[in-house]
């Protein structure tokens, strides 16, 4: 016996996903609110009609991940326009999150050429050799972002509560200790775990790479992103960064278990 859904039970599930899909994430015990969207963002990652269903999938993380956090916590960040001590730091993004930064500086030969760069001092660091080799961004301008709207959801919820922090850490080398608002935290693991979980639904490698080494790949292939939603491992040559600790691993196992037979 079959326990997939049947039609006008998949209709139900539709409405219901519809309803819940424009709403923030609550962050407490109940699995629907983000088996819906890793269920929408299956058939984003899925869609044959996407120009780029990576762009989809990220934009849609993204945006949930802000319209999540609450407004206290955001209230608390000392963040601001042209502070980029951070910037140094690795950047790990999973495969969608890179084909969607490649498509906003491919167009900017300089940029590409800075990351290639880059990639090549950055792709094999560990993460305590990046923090202390204080190499920018290849993608700051003047200390600002130049993708800030399409940055990675790593850099997106990075925040601190605390500028003295970051100046100790990124700019003297001290121990890092980065304050940071818990709820964003919370909000920032479910969105990672949203990406992790919808990427082995649809049947594509669910780890992470460096940012730089990725792009680097990306821009030394055609049709980077098609080939990989195919099937071809187009980060052959990219180290994959450490997998996620043992008990997100079994929450992202979990979660792909439940949402498996609505699909």
């Amino acid at each position: 016996m079959s326990d997939r859904l049947s039609r006008p039970e998949r209709r139900n599930l539709q409405r219901d996903d519809a309803a819940i899909l424009p709403k923030p994430l609550v962050m407490n015990q109940d699995p629907r609110p983000m088996a819906a969207h890793a269920r929408h963002m299956v058939h984003l990652l899925r869609s044959p009609q996407a120009k780029t269903p990576s762009a989809d999938a990220v934009n849609h993380v993204t945006a949930l991940f802000d319209r999540s956090v609450p407004a206290q916590a955001n209230k608390m960040i000392a963040c601001r326009k042209g502070c980029a001590h951070c910037c140094t730091q690795m950047v790990i993004v999973t495969a969608p999150e890179a084909f969607y930064v490649a498509s906003q500086v491919r167009k900017k030969p300089a940029t590409v050429a800075a990351i290639i760069s880059a990639a090549e001092r950055t792709g094999k660091l560990s993460l305590n050799e990046r923090l202390t080799a204080n190499i920018m961004c290849p993608m700051l301008d003047e200390e600002l972002c130049s993708i800030y709207t399409g940055r990675p959801l790593g850099c997106h919820g990075f925040v601190s509560t605390n500028l003295d922090a970051c100046i100790a850490t990124f700019n003297h080398g001290g121990k890092p200790d980065i304050p940071m608002p818990s709820d964003t935290v919370q909000v920032l693991y479910a969105c990672r775990m949203l990406m992790l979980v919808a990427l082995r639904l649809a049947g594509l490698r669910d780890v992470v790479y460096e940012l730089n080494a990725a792009l680097a790949a990306i821009f030394a292939q055609e049709n980077a992103e098609a080939r990989w939603l195919k099937g071809e491992d187009v980060f052959a040559d990219v180290k994959v960064e450490a997998p996620p600790p043992p008990q997100f691993e079994q929450a992202i196992r979990q979660m792909a278990a439940y949402v498996a037979p609505t699909l």
